[in-house]
């Protein structure tokens, strides 16, 4: 159990659908601070 998601239901957490990086933010991410790319938030549900 090396690589754990760090999610938390009370967290927002930013992935980016490029590079993968992801981040905590308390604001919306636009794009990612690492490639530019864009991100998604991880507590939105996804069918």
């Amino acid at each position: 159990m090396h690589d754990r998601d760090p999610y938390t239901p009370t967290g927002s957490y930013y992935e980016c659908l490029d590079c993968q990086y992801r981040t905590r933010g308390a604001d919306h991410l636009a794009n990612c601070p690492e490639c530019g790319g864009t991100v998604r938030n991880l507590a939105v549900a996804r069918e």
